[in-house]
C-alpha cells in the first residue's frame, strides 16, 4: 500500500497541496437530552425539537446577534428549523415506556443558515463553504470493481457522486466534497471498510 501512495504522489501533489491547505468552517455541536412525555415516541420528538433549538443557537450565536437568534430560534417551528440541519447522529441512547434520553449530534447547513437569518434581517458573518472545498481519499479496492460498485452505491444513497481522478489497476484517487466526509466515514465504517487520515488525506482499505 505505501508504494501505491508513493507512485500516485507525483500524479496529484498539486490537487493534495490545494486540499490539504482548504479548510471547511463546519457548524456542529452535541447536546445532552432527556425528556418524558405520554410515550417514548413523543418524548423522543420532544428531545430532538430541544436538541436542534439548543444546537442552532449554539453554533449560531457566535456568528450573530444572540438575542436577536435567540428570538428568532424561539419564534421558528420545528419544521422551519429542521431546513437548517444538514444531517444528525444519535449515541447513548435510551428509552423507556415514557422517556427518552441521549447525546444528539447535528450538523448544520452553513449556506441555508445564512439564508435564514438574512431572510429574518439579523445581521450575521455565518462562514460559508465554498463548494470547490474537496477532500481527497486514496481507495484500495481488492475485488475490483464490485468493491467500486459498493463504493459507489454508499455514496449515491447520499445523492454524493464520487469524482475520480487517477485509476490504477485496483488503487484509485478521487474527490467528495469536505463537508461530507464524516458522514462518508461512518458509512464505510458501516459497510466493513476502514480508514485513517493522512495529513488530511483519507486513505481506504477493505
Amino acid at each position: 500500500m505505501k508504494a501505491f501512495y508513493k507512485t500516485l504522489l507525483i500524479c496529484v501533489v498539486s490537487m493534495l497541496c490545494v486540499d490539504v491547505a482548504s479548510f471547511g468552517f463546519e457548524l456542529s455541536a452535541t447536546v445532552p437530552v432527556n425528556q418524558t412525555s405520554e410515550t417514548a415516541a413523543k418524548a423522543k420528538i420532544n428531545a430532538t425539537n430541544l436538541a436542534r433549538r439548543q444546537i442552532l443557537y449554539n453554533v449560531l450565536s457566535p456568528y450573530a446577534q444572540k438575542e436577536e437568534l435567540n428570538g428568532l430560534i424561539h419564534n421558528s417551528s420545528s419544521e422551519d428549523l429542521m431546513n437548517l440541519v444538514a444531517s444528525s447522529s444519535v449515541s447513548n441512547e435510551q428509552i423507556s415506556s415514557d422517556s427518552y434520553s441521549a447525546n444528539i449530534t447535528m450538523n448544520i447547513d452553513n449556506e441555508a443558515a445564512k439564508k435564514w437569518l438574512d431572510s429574518n434581517g439579523i445581521q450575521n458573518w455565518v462562514p460559508l463553504s465554498n463548494s470547490y472545498e474537496k477532500f481527497t481519499a486514496f481507495i484500495v479496492v481488492p475485488n475490483g470493481i464490485s468493491d467500486w460498485a459498493e463504493l459507489k452505491r454508499i455514496t449515491r444513497s447520499d445523492n454524493m457522486e464520487i469524482e475520480t481522478q487517477v485509476i490504477t489497476g485496483n488503487q484509485i484517487v478521487v474527490k467528495m466534497p469536505l463537508n461530507y466526509r464524516s458522514k462518508f466515514t461512518a458509512a464505510l465504517r458501516g459497510a466493513g471498510w476502514r480508514s485513517t487520515d493522512n495529513g488530511g488525506i483519507l486513505q481506504v482499505w477493505k
